[in-house]
């Protein structure tokens, strides 16, 4: 398998899930947030059935909102609060230190708002320290679909995996006589919601 390859592979016993501030005050404002919401809501139930540890942030509450319902419930641990534009707080760093039965994950899922602020931002110091990152493209957005694009641009630059969910539900699977395929078969039967993707392609 050649390096690049290999930075490709998703561990279901050496990877987490973060997910960046989807928050209520972002709803409205959020470009394609309802679509990204569902995409977001169908790949935290197939990582729930492969007992996927998940992480949640919150940019400042107290003036944003807390998680949206569809996702609140799902943390592993949090939501952690934060005022700094990365996830990576000492407080999630330390999570992260322990959070694959008392080790670090190889690998990052990420998702959220705003793709080219948090969500970069988070990239990036997970990139520097030592994690392989997928950001999930149809899981991840901004205000101005010019900035949540040119944002999976650079994240793929600086050597992220840019992906979608149903992509990473099937690197975790692996095979169809998975255990628990039959119950994320049916989370996966509506193709997932188209959120403007398409020029992706060219890079």
């Amino acid at each position: 398998m050649s390096i690049n390859a290999a930075k490709a592979v998703l561990k279901p016993d050496s990877v987490a899930l973060l997910i960046c501030d989807v928050q209520q005050k972002f709803a409205k404002v959020i470009y394609e947030f309802d679509k990204m919401l569902c995409n977001s809501t169908k790949l935290v139930g197939a990582l729930k059935l492969l007992d996927i540890p998940i992480l949640i942030t919150e940019q400042y509450p107290k003036a944003l909102g807390h998680t949206v319902p569809e996702l609140a419930g799902c943390a592993t641990n949090g939501p952690f609060h934060k005022t700094q534009f990365s996830m990576y707080t000492k407080e999630v760093c330390t999570e992260l230190s322990k959070i694959c039965c008392g080790k670090p994950p190889e690998s990052i899922i990420l998702i959220g708002i705003e793709a080219h602020v948090c969500v970069e931002n988070t990239a990036i110091d997970l990139k520097n320290n030592g994690f392989e990152v997928h950001t999930v493209a149809d899981c991840c957005s901004s205000r101005s679909q010019e900035d949540r694009l040119l944002a999976f641009q650079r994240m793929h630059q600086f050597g992220c995996q840019i992906t979608t969910s149903e992509n990473v539900i099937f690197k975790l699977l692996k095979d169809s006589k998975h255990q628990h395929f039959k119950e994320i078969q049916k989370l996966i039967q509506s193709p997932s919601q188209y959120t403007g993707l398409a020029t992706l392609s060219k890079i």
